[in-house]
């Protein structure tokens, strides 16, 4: 009776070793999957800057379209809003470099640092949108 449920007992855990094993990636394919995901992870964070790229482009030309016409005043802050959006597209195309030339090793720090100047340049320009539509409807007013 006790070799029967020693016997029994062993061919339990055969069976889960025999599934544990099976189920078990190797090494190889779990890189293989983290390479895949970082790579995901990294279209996602590039289509992200390029399209806030493609809003601070957006918002250098509607300046440009209204320098010619802007007062004085208004001109002026417009060109202070024009060098901001043109040091937040270098900051944007600085964080883009980073995150294609990132490895594996380094896209962990990479994708933090990204993400951090993401939010900070996205943030800079909803207020600087902002402060353009404000600063056009005020010049507009002014020249009625």
């Amino acid at each position: 009776m006790k070799n029967s449920i020693s016997i029994f007992l062993l061919m339990i855990m055969m069976g889960v070793l025999i599934i544990v094993a099976i189920s078990c990636d190797s090494p190889k394919e779990d890189q293989t999957k983290l390479e895949h995901s970082i790579e995901a992870e990294k279209q996602e964070i590039q289509k992200d800057l390029e399209t806030l790229r493609d809003n601070i482009d957006s918002q250098i030309k509607k300046i440009d379209n209204q320098l010619e016409e802007a007062s004085d005043e208004a001109r002026e802050k417009l060109q202070e809003a024009r060098k901001e959006l043109e040091d937040d597209r270098k900051d944007v195309n600085k964080a883009l470099n980073e995150v294609k030339d990132a490895t594996g090793e380094t896209w962990k720090d990479i994708k933090a640092g990204t993400q951090k100047t993401f939010a900070k340049v996205k943030e800079k320009v909803r207020s600087a949108t902002e402060s353009i539509a404000e600063l056009f409807e005020k010049d507009k007013r002014r020249v009625r």
